[in-house]
């Protein structure tokens, strides 16, 4: 199934009914009424024909229209149906069907998804992010995502994309994550978030998450960044971490950071247990943070890289990764590098 292949389709059974429904494979599903698998109504009204077919991008739009349709008295639909000769279905649809409009902040994001797709960087992608199903990406360049969420969130009916949760596609969430980034008012931005990261399901979406809007209120953010290092999601965990990590390594950082990251882990308990992919990804942010401390805050960072054992302040796995990260980094000095090798 082509993820952005959604058809409305219009019979005509043998007593000269309509009958309308949804479909991905109009071919498919047609030949399933003239068989009498396809519904019930069509296996006592064949034989059946294939009057019209509405291509389009969503399936909230195809059903919407489906919906729609089926309210219209005959005559109505005889209309529509005879202007269907001359014109694609789908566009006598947005122009004449009552409640339809032309087009909706859905639509617009698969459509605009669709045009942009690159079959090779799907493969690629789908290496990259493990814990997605390949099938669920489509192959859509970072460039082109920012471009067209630029576009979505200018529409007046954006809100409608971001509250239809959860996403199907992972290029539907990478949208719905540069849309949250054009958000300029604070409040409104944290709302966005908060709605948002209970759904993102891998490092990608995660990372990409823009920040820029919590430079304007940090004691707030703040507060935001420990309630989501409390919470059981995986990426809201890795993505408070983040926050921390971009915006509060400089002249905002405090020594009490590094604790918070040193204590938050991955919620794993028998009553709840985690998956070892959450544990990974949570601590290999962990990683990542502790490396960007040595390079910014080495004095402050260097005891959790350097104690182990009964002394130590970060758990042995994050402890050596965080110093693998460190000795791999350009911003390490190479004598701090031999030290660091000595405290393996």
């Amino acid at each position: 199934m082509h993820p952005f292949e959604h058809y409305l389709y219009v019979l005509e059974c043998g007593d000269g009914s309509l009958y309308t429904g949804y479909t991905t494979d109009v071919a498919a599903r047609v030949a399933a009424h003239q068989a009498g698998t396809g519904a019930k109504y069509t296996k006592s009204h064949a034989p059946v024909s294939l009057l019209a077919q509405a291509r389009f991008h969503s399936k909230e739009r195809a059903m919407s229209a489906e919906a729609l349709f089926k309210q219209l008295p005959r005559d109505r639909k005889d209309a529509l149906l005879a202007k269907a000769a001359e014109h694609p279905f789908e566009d006598v649809l947005c122009q004449e069907l009552p409640g339809f409009g032309i087009d909706t902040a859905h639509e617009f994001a698969c459509r605009s998804l669709s045009e942009n797709i690159d079959a090779g960087y799907q493969a690629f992608q789908a290496k990259l992010i493990p814990s997605v199903k390949a099938k669920s990406i489509v192959g859509v360049r970072t460039p082109a995502l920012r471009r067209i969420a630029k576009e979505l969130a200018r529409r007046d009916d954006v809100h409608a994309f971001t509250k239809a949760l959860p996403h199907r596609l992972f290029e539907e969430n990478q949208l719905h994550a540069f849309v949250i980034g054009c958000e300029r008012d604070y409040d409104a931005a944290i709302e966005l978030y908060d709605a948002f990261l209970p759904y993102v399901d891998n490092w990608a979406t995660c990372d990409q998450l823009p920040t820029s809007v919590f430079a304007k209120r940090p004691a707030d953010t703040l507060e935001r960044v420990e309630a989501w290092l409390a919470t059981d999601h995986c990426y809201t965990i890795r993505f408070g971490i983040g926050i921390l990590m971009h915006h509060f390594m400089d002249e905002r950082f405090e020594p009490r950071f590094l604790e918070m990251v040193a204590r938050t882990r991955m919620p794993n308990t028998a009553e709840q247990p985690a998956s070892k992919d959450d544990i990974y990804y949570v601590d290999m942010m962990r990683a990542w943070y502790l490396t960007e401390a040595m390079a910014k805050q080495e004095r402050a960072a260097l005891p959790y890289l350097e104690r182990s054992g009964e002394d130590a302040l970060l758990d042995e796995w994050t402890r050596r990764k965080a110093i693998q990260k460190s000795v791999e980094s350009r911003r390490i000095t190479d004598e701090m590098k031999d030290h660091l090798r000595a405290c393996r």
